[in-house]
């Protein structure tokens, strides 16, 4: 069922355009002259649509959907759990997921602080369990059935999920009752992503109901066009914001079952970091060295539909930030198909570790990225530095002063105590454009893509936010209360102008 309400700004002052629009900031302009600002139908899930927001989380869940609340939680992180048998413990929903959120850090992060590879296939898992559900489907969703079916797992769409599955029922049978597997699978989600360097923390519920019943034919596929993509999670209420947004998930991913001869290559060239390089390395002609790209994928990224946000999660100032904040609201959405007691569920955000939103160096997967140039030069790079070409710049978070490194700089390695803080929208330079001159480092204004809209409009664009989302372990509130989203009445959008600007 649909909410009766038409958001005009769908998240925090962002102007979302009509999921039918052709072209993205063309089309907005073309829009624009004709009438107004276009709006995007909020379609609301689960018991939200039928009773309202009746409780705290249900409201929490509404205020991020509905872009008037932070999707995005701030640290850092105080809980500090009883002990494990305790009465405290027992009362207390959260207190055993601060112990299992503890077993899974060590399980996703690897010594140099990057994330691993089960903490990347616990990201596909939450996915695959929640994404299998339809509007008309009667079942399925986040309900956990792909940890507790012994015949969905085995479904060729979930190949190479049995690495999260088998640690995900080791987990089960440690707690035992104490936790459930649709709330594991969600829950392993998000703290996969937080682990992840510059990943955000979004909101992180648990009371799920679990399930082994789980529809077939609801999952994409990686060679599917656009507009199979767009129909696709349209029909689980995921518009195509969300959709561009979702699939920037491939920055930690790697396949090994799509093209067998290339198993285990990653989509971007730092497939251990929560960055936006999957977004600047697929807008590019040919994926990086050492990478591999999906036909879907490369066809988002040139589709005038999606294309624009490609073009502004790959923004060096503002990508990141935007594209945290709106991955955290897309997947919470995800995280609740099929679930009919949002309002009755737990918030246990609190139990979340502290998000990572700089990183002090390069990860060892980027050496990986930069071994074909490395060969073609001579140059040596061991799994533990990475060289970079001469004039890159790298943009201290803490000043817009940048530092121009000299050829033949190694980085120093995570043994070592100098460092460098990367800022939110910092993209890994790929090996495929080695700079041969110093570059100029531009400004963060400078370095923002701005659509070229009337004044009255910039604001406005689908892609981008009046300011810039805060990022997770700083406050997401402003010291005044956010501005809420305008409603437009239903149906009925702005005449057109009497005359075309």
């Amino acid at each position: 069922m649909k909410g009766s309400i038409f958001a005009a700004a769908a998240f925090a002052g962002s102007a979302f355009a009509h999921p039918g629009m052709r072209g993205l900031m063309k089309g907005f302009r073309d829009h624009a002259r004709r009438q107004g600002p276009p709006i995007l139908e909020l379609e609301l899930i689960g018991d939200l649509a039928t009773d309202g927001a009746t409780s705290d989380v249900g409201k929490l869940v509404l205020a991020c959907l509905d872009g008037s609340g932070p999707c995005e939680v701030a640290g850092p992180k105080t809980y500090v759990a009883p002990d494990l048998k305790s009465d405290a413990c027992a009362a207390d929903t959260c207190c055993v997921w601060d112990y299992v959120q503890a077993d899974l850090v060590k399980l996703f992060t690897n010594d140099d602080g990057t994330c691993t590879d089960l903490a990347r296939n616990a990201v596909r898992f939450g996915f695959h369990d929640a994404g299998a559900w339809s509007k008309t489907s009667g079942s399925g969703g986040a309900d956990g059935s792909l940890l507790l079916s012994p015949t969905e797992i085995e479904r060729s769409e979930n190949s190479g999920l049995k690495l999260f599955q088998t640690a995900g029922n080791a987990l089960l049978l440690k707690y035992g009752s104490r936790i459930g597997a649709a709330d594991l699978a969600q829950f392993a989600h998000n703290v996969a992503t937080v682990v992840c360097p510059l990943g955000p923390r979004g909101i992180t519920l648990i009371g799920r109901d679990d399930s082994t019943d789980s529809p077939t034919g609801l999952l994409p596929s990686a060679s599917s066009d656009v507009t199979t993509l767009i129909n696709l999670f349209a029909d689980k209420t995921i518009n195509f914001v969300d959709l561009v947004a979702l699939i920037g998930a491939h920055t930690t991913a790697k396949q090994f079952f799509f093209d067998t001869t290339q198993a285990g290559k990653s989509f971007d060239s730092t497939p251990g970091v929560w960055d936006v390089a999957f977004y600047s390395e697929t807008l590019a002609d040919t994926p990086a060295p050492g990478t591999f790209r999906l036909p879907s994928d490369n066809l988002m990224a040139r589709d005038n539909r999606t294309e624009g946000g490609f073009n502004a999660f790959s923004a060096p100032a503002t990508g990141q930030a935007l594209w945290n904040a709106l991955y955290s609201k897309a997947y919470l959405r995800l995280s609740l198909l099929g679930v009919n007691k949002i309002n009755k569920l737990t918030d246990c955000s609190h139990v979340l570790p502290d998000a990572k939103p700089v990183f002090p160096i390069p990860p060892k997967s980027a050496s990986a990225s930069l071994s074909a140039s490395a060969s073609a030069t001579g140059s040596s790079k061991s799994l533990s530095s990475a060289s970079y070409s001469s004039g890159t710049a790298y943009v201290s978070s803490s000043s817009t002063k940048s530092v121009s490194y000299s050829s033949g700089y190694v980085y120093p390695s995570s043994s070592s105590t100098k460092s460098v803080s990367y800022p939110p929208g910092y993209v890994y330079p790929s090996s495929s454009t080695p700079s041969t001159s110093p570059r100029p480092s531009p400004s963060p204004r400078a370095t923002s893509p701005r659509p070229t809209l009337p004044s009255r409009l910039r604001r406005r664009s689908m892609w981008s936010t009046r300011s810039p989302p805060s990022l997770p372990g700083t406050p997401l509130r402003p010291s005044t209360p956010p501005r809420p989203s305008p409603l437009l009445r239903a149906t009925s959008p702005r005449p057109p102008p009497s005359s075309p600007r």
